[in-house]
């Protein structure tokens, strides 16, 4: 055991979406020995996610130990400023610093697919980047050529922009792929603790039990299974059976990583059942907020495409090699339908307010004049309006169950504080249990829809915190605690003081006493650091497309 704090050293693993709704019915089956000696040996509950309850934000909060406000991650995608569109969420997006920034420069660090790391980050020691990886080709790791390393090593790394491509297309089919990419996090974990450790702070985060459950969580429904009895025959133990690789996984990192380690095992969200989608900007349209062009959505245009290319897409590349060069090379002119894109969709000159139109987590903006490029909102009017649009949402049921959708409704300075809280959306919402997913269709008048996709689960608030070592309490079960609170009880753990900006708090209930005694929570001022964003991550239209319909698969974009 350590006898100084400073001398400590911690595996952070992230489950991303575990809950206890899955874990503690496991528990009772003895399913998931290692859970249950870390719940035995450590302090453990629930813990409370971001508003929203989305991968993001939340993981940012947990690296900075503040709120989106003071970070800038807000969900998937970042509003582009005087403009209606967006820009997918990267680690640049972050403007605060992370709790390894904190560690003296001595300390080593290993990091492996913790989301909104990409680009890597130059640090001492090792890092595998996170979501938004848009390829295998792109730099992903620190150093560079750990990526080739890790390939020799353990055969693959497959990033999970792969995985998402497919859950949508057969769910059922990637349950195979998704052991392996979670294999593959396990393994390269293995690796780097084993030839470049020991690690003072050691971190893997692994997304399969989040996959899982967007793909498998309808198995768990009575109302899924009993017209599904096949299926849900074959497949209904596998999001189970994921918990159940995760807890051997678990056991063998930690067993790596030593006796005297601090082992903190997190999620960023729960996860549960998805019963309806709410079309928030179709009930927007409804209620005279947002409103559409009077035109046709589609329109016909004229492509020219080459012989060659034309063979090459009907598959039938081989009688080119009998074809002379220049009638391959010859244009033919054809007709290509297309759909505007949902900005132009929108008759801006008569929109008050709209749901973002490209992601679809439940945020409200105002079309403000000065702010939105054609916004018809004088800022006198825009709470006044913000308090309409909560109210009537506040009214809103379900027709079939007859009960209140929206459980929350609260504007952004509700929520959040710090230099970012002006690129934050307007109005934030929650539902009822979560339960309800928000879509960003304009197309329609059905507000709410029963999902038919593969894909029926939603987050939740509640995500899970267990940590173990010495000096903490031993099967000691906690109240709820913050995502924001993680980071500085590691930082305090380690002998660190914490940064007064820092809106998490030490989890000092899971600490022995006479540890804090010795040892108080000290707080520093924290230096000026670079609040402007970093140069944007430059993504090709094609890696665009390829990981929003990762995201669509997953029901965040609809």
């Amino acid at each position: 055991m350590p006898n100084n704090s400073k001398d400590r050293r911690f595996l952070v693993i992230g489950l991303d979406g575990a809950t206890f709704d899955i874990i503690k019915p496991m528990l009772k089956e003895g399913r998931l020995p290692t859970f249950q000696k870390l719940m035995n040996e450590g302090a453990w509950g629930e813990l409370r996610s971001t508003t929203l309850p989305v991968t993001p934000p939340a993981w940012a909060s947990f690296m900075t130990g503040k709120n989106p406000g003071k970070h800038g991650a807000f969900g998937f995608y970042s509003h582009k400023d005087g403009s209606y569109d967006t820009e997918l969420a990267t680690g640049l997006t972050i403007r605060a610093k992370k709790i390894w920034d904190y560690f003296d420069p001595s300390k080593k660090i290993g990091l492996i697919d913790i989301p909104l790391t990409f680009p890597p980050e130059k640090i001492n020691g090792c890092m595998i980047s996170g979501m938004p990886v848009p390829s295998e080709q792109s730099i992903f790791t620190y150093p560079p050529e750990l990526h080739t390393e890790i390939i020799s090593e353990i055969g693959d790394y497959m990033i999970d922009r792969h995985l998402m491509e497919r859950s949508r297309s057969n769910p059922v089919e990637s349950l195979k792929q998704l052991y392996s990419y979670t294999r593959m996090r396990k393994e390269a974990a293995e690796y780097l603790i084993k030839t470049k450790g020991p690690f003072d702070f050691f971190m893997v985060v692994f997304r399969g039990t989040d996959f899982i459950q967007h793909a498998a969580f309808k198995f768990l429904d009575d109302e899924y299974s009993s017209s599904h009895i096949e299926e849900t025959k074959k497949f209904r133990d596998v999001i189970f059976q994921m918990y159940e690789k995760m807890d051997g996984y678990l056991a063998a990192l930690i067993e790596l990583a030593g006796e005297d380690t601090t082992v903190v095992l997190m999620s960023d969200h729960g996860g549960g059942p998805l019963r309806k989608r709410f079309h928030l900007n179709r009930w927007m349209k409804k209620e005279g907020f947002l409103v559409l062009k009077g035109n046709s959505p589609m329109r016909l245009t004229i492509r020219h495409k080459k012989i060659s290319e034309l063979l090459d897409k009907v598959r039938l590349s081989f009688l080119k090699a009998f074809l002379p060069e220049w009638i391959k090379s010859v244009s033919i002119p054809l007709p290509h339908s297309y759909m505007l894109s949902p900005v132009d969709l929108v008759d801006w000159q008569k929109t008050r307010a709209y749901a973002n139109l490209i992601w679809s987590d439940g945020v409200i903006r105002i079309n403000l004049e000065g702010r939105e490029p054609k916004g018809i909102v004088d800022e006198s009017r825009c709470e006044e309006l913000k308090e309409h649009i909560i109210e009537k949402l506040k009214k809103v049921k379900d027709p079939d169950s007859g009960l209140e959708v929206i459980a929350a409704a609260h504007k952004r300075e509700e929520i959040y504080s710090g230099p970012f809280v002006q690129e934050a959306p307007d109005i934030l919402l929650l539902t009822r249990n979560q339960e309800y997913a928000f879509t960003s269709s304009l197309l329609g008048d059905e507000i709410f829809e029963t999902p038919q996709d593969p894909t029926p689960a939603n987050h939740r608030m509640n995500g899970i915190f267990l940590i173990k070592g010495p000096d903490i309490k031993k099967g000691l079960n906690l109240p709820v605690k913050d995502i924001v609170d993680v980071a500085p009880t590691i930082l305090y753990l380690m002998g660190n003081s914490v940064p007064e900006d820092m809106d998490g708090k030490v989890i000092k209930d899971a600490i022995e006493q006479d540890f804090q005694e010795k040892h108080p929570v000290t707080y520093v001022k924290e230096d000026e650091y670079d609040r402007h964003k970093s140069d944007k991550v430059q993504f090709s239209d094609e890696e665009i497309d390829k990981i929003q319909e990762g995201l669509r698969n997953l029901g965040y974009m609809g």
